[in-house]
């Protein structure tokens, strides 16, 4: 039926190709197309090919390395193999080879068997043995395994592992050069190991484990190099029993490198680079495949009180160019210091605050502020100021100094327990080696002053050490409007088949809202802001896409939305998790915060939200990814602290919002913003 499918198939070609010149009078508009004839390079197939390399002894006479590049240490090997490749990760192959191993020793102690009682001696032996190998061997392509078949790649490597069958014949002489054992001469009294192989030759048994490399010079020829180790079931390869440290198998190895022949490739048929003109009127585009929902919860008649403790970065973040501290900071007169609370900070607000956040970044505007209020009020302790100004570790002990400056001349911290040093990066630097996207955002991060302290009293509690957090503050503040509450709009597919997507939300009165145009697969969107004023309504639902070839496609669905609207006060608890640059793991001293301090404060029955967010640096897909890969690194840690205090009175939410602007806790115009949003919060939920 398949070769059936394949005829017809190009039957057809030839016919359409056939009536081109006819279609084309009556069609004006013609598109190019890709004739589908030519054989695909893949992964199944056979192959012979022949090999030749050296051979080493590792077994007792060699004092059992597994390397012994000695003197008159190493043989040869040649051979043929023949593979069948089943995958592009399984192949199945017979190896044949011959090959010829020698070594010696002087003077060392071993341990001679005698009908089973041990002798000790000093032995000085040297032996020469021939053997002829046949194997089954099991290969497998890690490489593709790990990192995808592609046709193109020149380069794969592969593990060997089989089993095998040696006939194997040899002489062991003292240090005259007399004869004192033969291996596998039958009816000789000084004969070790048996005879029943081939010829009289010993016969043993082996395990045979490899990696090789496979380089290809084209589809047909490619050049393998294999590093190989056997090991028998017996102790008379050497024909030394017990040998120099009684050891009861031997092991030999080699290197080879040969040539194979690769045929009989079972392909599958694909577009060659030929192209044929095709009426437009003719051509048939399949719509792309994508999956569209919506989601829209219930109401959630609750109104939040926040409790937020809301985690203090540890940064001062310098204009390009400048080593002054920028104006967006909340900087105090001396005379006003006096009245500087840290719980109060709606008094002092920073000049150009930007409009998402805006209690949490009056928090951090302060930062300078609350660590000169903390170190007057705690005389012992003591900060290093890092300065890193990507130009010269002078320039970065210059913005170092200008902070210094502020707490000593506004808040009268001695000088002396303020150190500063300058670097040229910081010692957590985003911008990575290698890196080549976005490097001015990354680099405005990068230009700051770390503010380090051992002092317990400026820092998070039970933490210490240079690198560890200031202690938050604490905030209170209503939320508006609950996670639970946003539109969740889902187009699985979307990255592969459109360039671009979009919504339109349509009331029954036939009013369109339209939202977008998208990019990822996933988008929430507040409730309020499609029902207006409205406490609910019916919407008709469409997904626009644009595909990569210029094709829109629609799906439609429907929905029944309700408006949040507050009713009943519950007081949330918020805490936070700061992650590094690209980083989904946390740091150790967070996961003891979490262990410690978040989970015990979790109410019986209560419900954790937890939620996860990127700046806006990188690939959108990707941050999606890794936001929820931070957030579900935050819920396995506080899930194995409740499992270790016997607790599963915890339901958990879990989402993943990446970059989205429209839910991302921060703006992303300045490089503080962009840290803080490199965040998890978790909400603790009373039931």
């Amino acid at each position: 039926m398949k070769n059936f499918f394949q005829h017809f198939s190009k039957a057809m070609i030839l016919i359409l190709v056939a009536s081109l010149p006819f279609a084309s009078m009556a069609q004006e508009k013609t598109k190019q197309i890709t004739v589908r004839t030519n054989t695909a390079p893949c992964y199944s197939y056979w192959s012979v090919g022949v090999f030749g390399g050296l051979m080493q002894f590792n077994g007792d006479l060699s004092r059992n390395r597994l390397v012994n590049l000695y003197p008159n240490g190493i043989g040869y090997n040649i051979g043929g193999v023949v593979t069948k490749q089943f995958s592009r990760i399984i192949g199945v192959r017979v190896r044949i080879a011959y090959g010829n191993i020698h070594s010696s020793v002087q003077d060392k102690w071993a341990w001679e068997y005698n009908d089973g009682k041990g002798v000790p001696q000093k032995i000085t032996h040297s032996f020469r043995s021939s053997l002829f190998e046949s194997d089954l061997q099991l290969t497998i392509n890690w490489s593709n395994w790990i990192l995808g078949y592609k046709p193109e790649r020149i380069f794969s490597s592969y593990l060997i592992g089989g089993i095998g069958m040696d006939h194997s014949s040899g002489t062991l002489q003292d240090m005259n050069g007399k004869d004192i054992a033969y291996l596998g001469k039958e009816g000789d009294n000084l004969n070790v190991g048996n005879t029943s192989g081939i010829g009289g030759d010993n016969l043993q048994f082996k395990v045979v484990a490899g990696l090789g490399f496979d380089f290809n010079l084209s589809k047909h020829f490619s050049v393998p190099i294999e590093f190989t180790w056997r090991w028998q079931n017996a102790d008379y390869l050497d024909m030394t029993r017990g040998g120099a440290k009684g050891m009861v198998n031997d092991m030999y190895s080699s290197a080879t490198v040969g040539l194979t022949y690769k045929f009989g490739y079972s392909c599958p048929k694909v577009p060659e680079n030929a192209v044929i003109l095709m009426p437009a009127a003719l051509l048939v585009v399949p719509d792309p495949q994508v999956r569209f929902s919506v989601i829209a919860p219930r109401n959630i008649p609750v109104e939040r009180s926040v409790r937020e403790i809301f985690p203090l970065r540890n940064y001062v973040f310098f204009d390009i160019g400048s080593k002054e501290i920028p104006e967006r900071y909340v900087l105090l007169k001396k005379d006003q210091v006096t009245g500087f609370q840290e719980d109060n900070l709606e008094l002092f607000t920073p000049k150009n605050l930007s409009g998402r956040s805006d209690r949490q970044m009056v928090v951090y505007y302060n930062i300078l502020n609350i660590l000169g209020d903390r170190m007057a009020k705690n005389p012992s302790a003591t900060v290093r100021l890092t300065g890193a100004s990507l130009e010269d570790p002078d320039d970065g002990r210059a913005m170092a100094e200008a902070v210094k400056r502020y707490l000593v001349s506004i808040f009268g911290i001695e000088a002396t327990r303020i150190n500063t040093e300058g670097r040229d990066k910081p010692r957590i630097p985003s911008e990575q080696p290698g890196g080549t996207k976005e490097l001015e955002l990354l680099r405005e991060g990068d230009r700051r002053v770390s503010i380090w302290s051992t002092s317990p009293a400026l820092l998070m509690e039970f933490q210490s050490g240079d690198d560890a957090p200031l202690k938050p503050v604490e905030i209170l503040a209503m939320q508006k409007g609950p996670i639970e509450s946003y539109v969740s709009v889902n187009v699985i597919g979307a990255t592969q088949a459109f360039t671009s997507w979009s919504l339109e939300f349509m009331d029954k009165n036939g009013t369109v809202q339209n939202f977008g145009p998208y990019t990822h697969e996933r988008v929430s969107l507040p409730g309020k802001t499609i029902l207006g004023t409205q406490p609910k309504g019916d919407y008709k639902v469409t997904m626009v896409g644009q595909t990569k070839s210029g094709k829109t496609v629609k799906k439609d669905t429907t929905v029944n939305m309700v408006l949040w609207t507050p009713k009943i006060t519950e007081e949330v608890m918020r805490f936070s998790v700061i992650y590094e640059f690209n980083e989904s793991k946390a740091i150790a001293m967070y996961e003891i915060y979490l262990t410690d301090i978040v989970v015990p404060k979790i109410p019986a029955g209560g419900k954790v939200i937890i939620h996860g967010y990127t700046d806006v640096i990188g690939d959108e897909d990707y941050n999606q990814k890794l936001s929820l890969a931070r957030a579900n690194d935050v819920r396995t840690i506080m899930e194995n602290a409740l499992l270790k205090a016997n607790r599963s009175d915890v339901k958990f939410d879990v989402y993943g919002f990446g970059e989205d602007q429209n839910l991302s806790p921060f703006e992303n115009k300045f490089p503080e913003e962009r840290f803080y949003n490199r965040t998890v919060i978790i909400d603790i939920i009373p039931k």
